[in-house]
């Protein structure tokens, strides 16, 4: 059995130490360093793009009430068809911060507070893959990691748990490595983890994959026990952090609730599998690992395949896991390529940049905390604005609170998160697993739409003009199209809405 691990053998000593010495030259920024300034300024150039997503409106929103409630919901609170019905909040945390950066310093804060965190990030992501592999190799996959997550990069809380993804399996890669279990204290990691994102299941399921490799890889029975005993006490440690949330053993069932959406899974678009008709990141990353595979004639241990083939298939079916391969994979592969990566690597590449790129220097710190705040200030300053993109129907939305439209709305998926953000209960959002898979299947279906505005007796529609039912509101008796525009249509139901039949159609 081929045993990477093991220091008397194929032990690789960290390559902070190994470059060290040929770099206190030139810029004096370190590598982690330079890769946070240039994935910052990266991440605030696409201010726009971070913005474009329904959810941050009604995490807004979340962290607002429980702010001003001082206390965790747990039916809801905001929509119009499940008002109390149960909620689980799983990513509390994370909308208490988002609601409070945004009330003191609006979308601009929220844009440079997903720059820093990413960039902290891929940070973290490139020291922690220099211990095992050289600078350019460190940086390549750094750079695919960026790739995979650029599509999905919104102010939400995922973004956090990017963050505590590599931290937490940065130190469990590295004590496997060293062939221990990880520090029993670095269990509780989990538990800001499990308030943060509802993500930290994977990083329990991560480190279940690397005690069952400790155990499978145990030479003798005292390193079995020895390994049972120590991953054991850490992977139970982690699953109590876990359940330390307002949500307890809910906030954990919650993901495999989710998994058992097959309409939700088939219909939200980052739920569903990459599209290859078009180029995807994940098809560039995978037609480089392959060839960077072939060319160097890489051999691995069958478990590190075995979760590389795991991680590989999450991100095949759902096109939002492509971001935890390309920041999982490199970590858990690292120590493997090692030794082959040092032997045919680029060895002049790799000494210019360990001459231009180790240690920082008070000096280089300094003027990267300068830039840093500069570019910062200027965001901040820039006055960003969230309301005109399609998932902010913002003039349909002041239209019908000019005319004092009242009553239930039906609204569009996708619209569900800016209502909640304007103070208006919607018929559905973005809380697909608290509204369930049957009742997101019947509210999509046009033949439905009938049944559903007498049982809930909506007084008006906001949807998207390419929606089909738009047309078949045309066309239903009592029914009006009073407002339009490129992002929304307003229909109301003239007998019940507060508007009358004196409301001008526009």
């Amino acid at each position: 059995m081929w045993q990477p691990y093991k220091k008397s053998r194929y032990w690789v000593a960290p390559m902070d130490r190994v470059t060290a010495s040929v770099a206190s030259r030139k810029f004096g920024i370190s590598l982690p360093a330079w890769v946070f300034l240039v994935a910052f300024a990266a991440t605030l150039a696409t201010a726009r793009n971070i913005l474009t997503d329904q959810d941050p409106y009604w995490h807004i929103a979340a962290g607002r009430w429980i702010i001003a409630h001082g206390a965790v919901p747990h039916q809801d609170v905001f929509s119009s068809s499940m008002a109390g019905a149960p909620w689980v909040p799983h990513e509390w945390l994370s909308e208490v911060i988002m609601a409070a950066a945004y009330d003191r310093l609006g979308w601009a804060g929220l844009v440079v507070g997903t720059a820093l965190v990413f960039a902290t990030t891929l940070a973290f992501l490139v020291a922690l893959l220099r211990r095992y592999l050289p600078p350019s190799a460190a940086l390549v996959a750094t750079l695919g990691a960026f790739g995979l997550c650029a599509a999905h990069l919104h102010a939400r809380p995922h973004v956090f748990g990017l963050l505590l993804l590599v931290l937490w399996l940065g130190v469990l890669v590295r004590a496997r490595h060293e062939e221990r279990a990880p520090a029993p204290a670095f269990a509780l990691l989990m538990a800001v983890w499990a308030n943060l994102h509802g993500g930290f299941v994977v990083g329990l399921v991560l480190a279940a994959l690397l005690a069952g490799e400790a155990l499978f890889e145990a030479s003798d029975r005292p390193s079995l026990l020895r390994a049972a005993r120590g991953w054991g006490l850490f992977g139970g440690l982690a699953l109590l952090a876990a359940l330390a949330t307002p949500s307890g053993l809910s906030g954990l069932l919650l993901t495999f609730d989710l998994m058992r959406m097959p309409f939700a899974l088939s219909t939200i678009n980052e739920w569903r599998s990459p599209d290859f008709q078009d180029l995807q990141p994940l098809e560039i990353w995978l037609l480089l690992a392959i060839m960077g595979a072939l060319s160097a004639g890489v051999r691995l241990p069958v478990t590190r395949i075995a979760m590389l083939l795991l991680l590989l298939h999450e991100a095949l079916a759902h096109r939002r896991f492509a971001e935890i391969l390309g920041l999982a994979a490199p970590l858990l592969l690292a120590p493997a390529l090692a030794l082959r990566l040092r032997a045919t690597g680029t060895a002049r590449l790799d000494r210019a940049l360990a001459a231009a790129t180790n240690a920082s220097r008070p000096l280089g710190l300094a003027l990267a905390g300068i830039a840093i705040a500069v570019a910062a200030t200027a965001v901040l300053r820039s006055g960003i604005s969230n309301d005109s993109d399609r998932f902010a129907p913002s003039a349909a939305v002041q239209f019908a609170k000019d005319h004092q439209l009242t009553g239930p709305v039906f609204n569009d998926y996708e619209f569900g998160g800016y209502l909640i953000f304007s103070g208006i209960a919607p018929f559905v959002d973005g809380r697909a697993d608290m509204y369930g898979d049957a009742f997101l299947k019947r509210a999509a279906a046009p033949s439905e739409l009938p049944a559903l505005l007498a049982q809930y007796t909506v007084a008006w529609t906001l949807l998207d003009p390419h929606d089909a039912r738009v047309v078949l509101l045309d066309h239903l008796p009592g029914w009006r199209r009073l407002y339009t525009d490129d992002i929304a249509v307003v229909h109301v139901h003239v007998q019940s809405a507060g508007a009358g039949s004196a409301v001008p159609v526009l």
